[in-house]
């Protein structure tokens, strides 16, 4: 006989032997018994859930934090967090490498798709190419200054770049970069880690690759908050590197 069939009879036999033996046992004791059992499963689930996953793990280095916001240019839950969180953006810009992406759909190389129609789409182009030639301080400033005004995206551009770039920045060269297969290049790219992300609601927020806060008509997925200070703390308690600005220290 094989040795398969000679371990499941055994096991076999001696579940039968507990079942008998649970069976004979007066009845307040199976009630213990199983009461006992039940404590028990409950308590390691309980224990389960209550270990932080790795998703849950938030990881600290020394590194600047990545703040990723992935929006619709036109859409007034982007306005809602760019108005919001620039001011401490630009405060913790030292500690931080942020990036703007956006929602929208390619349907070839150099014709997209938009929820708040072409116009949408041509502020995303004057975004990320003033995202791709300046700095991120000045990116920004040239989200603060279009948020301002959704109505006035795209025609806001030539001036917003004008206010946040002391005329260091030309117009000439933004508007270059919009009409170009630069700027379809760049929106591809754009969408390409949007859907890496699963980002599929203006505007979601992700520090270091993980989703932090979305707010769409309402705020969700927020467990650390949403407001200015909670955003001051939750990148700061990711970086531990030298320099550290001085709103961490009143944050923590």
């Amino acid at each position: 006989m094989p040795l398969y069939v000679d371990l499941k009879q055994a096991a076999l036999r001696q579940y039968y032997r507990r079942l008998i033996w649970f069976q004979r046992l007066p009845m307040n004791q199976r009630l213990l018994f199983i009461c006992l059992a039940s404590i028990f499963i409950l308590g390691m689930i309980i224990f389960y859930r209550s270990y932080p996953s790795s998703d849950s793990i938030t990881i600290i280095s020394d590194t600047p934090v990545r703040v990723d916001f992935y929006v619709m240019s036109k859409c007034p839950d982007a306005r809602i967090c760019e108005l919001l969180f620039a001011p401490i953006l630009l405060k913790l810009s030292s500690i931080i490498n942020f990036t703007v992406s956006y929602i929208a759909q390619g349907k070839s190389s150099d014709e997209f798709t938009c929820m708040h129609g072409p116009e949408e789409c041509l502020g995303n182009k004057q975004q990320l190419c003033v995202q791709h030639m300046c700095s991120q301080t000045t990116l920004i400033k040239f989200l603060q200054c279009q948020s301002k005004n959704l109505d006035n995206i795209p025609t806001n551009g030539e001036q917003c770049v004008k206010e946040v770039s002391d005329n260091t920045l030309k117009w000439s060269d933004i508007d270059t970069c919009v009409k170009s297969n630069k700027a379809n290049e760049l929106f591809h790219k754009s969408l390409e880690k949007t859907r890496s992300a699963s980002a599929k609601k203006s505007c979601t927020i992700y520090l270091n690759g993980k989703d932090w806060c979305t707010h769409d008509g309402v705020w969700y997925g927020c467990s650390e908050g949403y407001d200015e200070k909670s955003l001051i703390k939750a990148i700061c308690s990711r970086y531990n590197g030298p320099n550290k600005p001085i709103e961490c220290n009143t944050a923590m």
